[in-house]
Parts: structure tokens; sequence; C-alpha cells
């Protein structure tokens, strides 16, 4: 509830909904009142707009375009779960081997002193096998106060503090893993900024890093950031997505979203597969699969994908 005085002179009274950061996404919003407003005669509100839903998309509706889509899978939040690889995660990788389909794996560290032998050579095997890529995916995926108010993991960190997340992270996978990471996919969770004006400076200065999976459309910081040569930036449309809210697969949504961004070079697409333990979630983020097969498009590490386009193509 938002209480507000009238101005005298007041002639209309609108609402403003907005984000905290510069994070965009997609939102219902319903059953709005005002009340509190003396009436005055010859004065009634409007009536509203009626709210149109969305029409459908089917898979049929949409012709395979000229020029299939170059796709990354960015799939969330690889962690020892008491030592060992979670079975959803070997589901997952399994399926994908099975349909020649390359993504990439985000990976977080903090937990690696648990992990088992076989977590550890099942990321070897996987990465020398070629079609999986892991990335850094942060160090704990944890939120942090200051002062009261919850930030992501790299967000308002000073540089000092940030640095030594990537270079714990990255002293961790060469030793466990055999390889420094190339990739960086910042990790989310407070619903504010996923990173700062610091992160920029860290992934400059991380000898290993060269590709940013960027958590929003590509602004004039990461423009500054690639032009300086050493990191490539893969940026994201919101709309087009694996799912229509955090762990869910919404193949409809993605449709949507996928009809209306036609001449897009390429697609990052997120998910957190550890949420989709149930057959719902699980179908329909194989029917995104089978659609973009359809589509005749190409699945490529963030690192390919990175070496094929243009980041900043839109």
């Amino acid at each position: 509830t938002v209480e507000a005085p009238v101005p005298d002179d007041a002639a209309t009274v609108r609402l403003w909904l907005h984000s905290w950061s510069t994070a965009q996404g997609a939102i219902d919003f319903d059953d709005f009142e005002i009340s509190g407003i003396e009436a005055t005669e010859g004065v009634a509100p409007a009536p509203g707009k009626p709210k149109v839903a969305a029409a459908p998309v089917t898979a049929e509706d949409l012709a395979k375009r000229k020029t299939p889509p170059l796709i990354v899978l960015k799939l969330d939040d690889l962690r020892p779960i008491n030592g060992e690889v979670h079975g959803l995660w070997k589901r997952l990788v399994g399926y994908l081997e099975s349909r020649g389909i390359k993504a990439g794996i985000g990976a977080n560290m903090s937990k690696m002193d648990e992990a088992s032998p076989d977590y550890k050579q099942w990321v070897k095997s996987k990465h020398a096998a070629g079609s999986i890529e892991f990335w850094f995916h942060g160090w704990d995926h944890a939120s942090h106060e200051v002062d009261g108010v919850t930030y992501n993991e790299f967000d308002n960190r000073s540089y000092e503090e940030q640095k030594k997340r990537f270079d714990d992270s990255q002293q961790s996978a060469v030793k466990d893993f055999g390889f420094a990471f190339t990739t960086f996919g910042p990790p989310g969770g407070s619903g504010k900024r996923f990173f700062d004006s610091n992160t920029y400076q860290v992934m400059q200065d991380d000898p290993h890093m060269a590709v940013w999976l960027y958590s929003q459309p590509m602004d004039k910081a990461g423009e500054e950031l690639q032009a300086k040569g050493k990191v490539a930036i893969l940026d994201r449309v919101w709309a087009v997505n694996l799912e229509g809210s955090v762990g869910q697969p919404n193949f409809q949504k993605f449709l949507q979203g996928y009809a209306a961004n036609p001449d897009r070079t390429y697609f990052v697409l997120q998910g957190h597969p550890m949420a989709w333990g149930n057959a719902q979630r699980w179908n329909e983020f194989t029917k995104i699969i089978d659609f973009l097969v359809e589509q005749q498009a190409e699945f490529l590490t963030p690192t390919e994908l990175a070496a094929r386009v243009k980041p900043s193509s839109s």
C-alpha cells in the first residue's frame, strides 16, 4: 500500500512500476485499486483497458529461418551434492550427448573440498570430450549484506574481494579439473544487479577470462570492455529463454519470444537443471530442444559462439 497527498490541481493519477536495476524480464501485475480520492461532480475514473492475453504460438506457425540461429545452453549451478554429481545433471548431460548437442555448464567452486574423485573425474571427462564447456558461475553463489541491503555475489564488493573469488576458483579448477575457466556468468539471487564496475576490471585482469555470458542486453559498459579486445561479451534477449520463471521451463513463452526476435543471430538460453526434477518441467525443456533441432539451430559452447559471432549483434 502506498499513500500520497493529492495536489489541489491534480487532474490524473498514474501508477509507475519499475525494477530496481537494469535487469529485464517479464512479469504480470493485476488487481490494483486507487481509493481515497473525493468524488467531484462530473469526474469519474476512466475505464481500464481489458487485459488481452498474448495469442498462443505453435511451432507450426513459425517457418524455418533463412539463417538458423546459433544457440548456447547456459545451464547454471553445478556443485557437489554430498560430494557427488547429482543424478539430474547426469540425466541432462546424457540426454544432450545422445542428441549431439553442445552446452555450457556453470560451476560454483566453494564446495570443492567436499567433491569426491568421481565428481572431479566426471567434469574432467566431459571437458575432454569437448561437447560441454564448464564456466565460472561464482565462488559460492551467495548473496551478502551491506548496511542491511542484500546484494548478489559480485555486486557491491571491492575489486580485491571479487578478484579473490576469481583467483580462488581458478586455482581450484586447475587443481581439481586440470583446466582454468575461460568464461564467466555471474550468479544472481537477490533480484538486483548481477555485477558492478569492479567486475569489469576483474574480467579484464584475469589472465584466463575471454568470454562473458552477460546477464542483460548489451550496454555501454559492455561495449567498452569488449572494445579493449580481451573479453567477448555474449549478451541476452530476456524474452527468449528456456525458463519462463526461475527453474520452470516454458515452451510457449519461449516460442513467443523466439517469434518476436526473427533476426537475432544467436540466443543464450539460461536454465537451472536442478529444478527440473518433475516430468512436466523436463518435458517443457525437451520440447524447446526438439523445436530448435527442427529449426536446424546450431548448438555451441560459449567459447565457440564467441568465436563465431560479433557479440554485440542483435
